[in-house]
């Protein structure tokens, strides 16, 4: 359903997402942990597209369609939104 494949966002020199690599297939629910800072916001908006956090590098699937770079209204037509 989702694969995340070495996804990287940073800001600037900093990494808030560093090579994180995932699969999520039909049926299955995952949570993200951790404290303050630890890039789960920013996964968040960068899978769906928000351009203020474009992917620094890696690439993303959804139903096996490469989604890396599409625009949010884009995802929402594939089903993928916030």
């Amino acid at each position: 359903m989702i694969e995340v494949s070495h996804l990287t966002k940073k800001y600037g020199s900093t990494a808030a997402v560093s090579d994180l690599s995932f699969k999520v297939e039909k049926g299955e629910i995952y949570g993200f942990l951790g404290p303050n800072g630890a890039g789960k916001s920013t996964l968040g908006y960068a899978l769906m597209g928000n351009p203020r956090y474009e992917v620094t590098d890696g690439v993303i699937y959804f139903n096996g369609k490469d989604i890396t770079k599409e625009t949010p209204a884009e995802r929402a037509k594939d089903g993928i939104f916030l």
